[in-house]
């Protein structure tokens, strides 16, 4: 695991902009074998989760949270290239923010982890209306559809997310994730929903590309 100390200097060199200072302790974790799911949940979610709370907090201003996660997209353009993805299975993935959602860092993770378990995906990015999103499915027919949600706030968008899309295809699979859903009542909300799935994990999502199908 990604020592505590190592995260909290990198939350000081993001919010500070010192972008070689991120970009050497990143390049050091791949040298020293890190795992590409501890990098992305380890380093970069957490930090991000460390910046969201001192927002909240009245820590830091909005341009302090902006600056983090523009630094850690970079990080995560420069560090993908670098890692070797699966044969492709045939598999096709729809990732997407839902409406209202600006953070997509969290989807940009989720659609990395699909395409190095060798799907094809689609990143259709943040604050994407649900109208345009069935669309996207009813165009490319995924075998998958990923929801990333940050916040709770948002779960009314998700619900009319899902129902755009069922109304284009009622069997394709919806799976969600996100800080949205740190609460018992707002996944049960979800899930509720005709065939979605919540999803704690990277790993889960990794267990469950890599096992579709068999």
């Amino acid at each position: 695991m990604i020592a505590p100390a190592e995260v909290t200097s990198h939350v000081e060199d993001l919010l500070n902009g010192r972008r070689e200072a991120c970009r050497a302790r990143v390049w050091a974790l791949l040298e020293a074998g890190t795992p590409l799911r501890e990098l992305y949940t380890g380093l970069f979610a957490t930090s991000l989760h460390q910046v969201g709370d001192r927002w909240a907090r009245g820590e830091i201003t909005v341009a302090d949270e902006h600056l983090a996660t523009a630094l850690t997209e970079d990080l995560l353009s420069q560090v993908f290239p670098r890692t070797q993805a699966r044969p492709d299975r045939g598999r096709t993935a729809v990732v997407s923010c839902a409406a209202n959602e600006y953070h997509q860092v969290g989807g940009r993770i989720v659609a990395d982890v699909l395409e190095l378990q060798g799907w094809r995906v689609h990143f259709l990015g943040a604050n994407l209306p649900p109208q345009a999103l069935a669309g996207l499915v009813a165009a490319h027919h995924p075998d998958l559809v990923a929801l990333s949600v940050a916040l709770e706030a948002n779960l009314p968008e998700v619900v009319q997310a899902v129902g755009a899309i069922r109304a284009i295809d009622a069997a394709v699979p919806v799976v969600v994730g996100g800080q949205a859903f740190a609460s018992a009542t707002a996944r049960a909300e979800v899930e509720r929903l005709p065939g979605v799935r919540h999803l704690a994990s990277l790993e889960a999502l990794e267990a469950l590309a890599a096992g579709w199908g068999r």
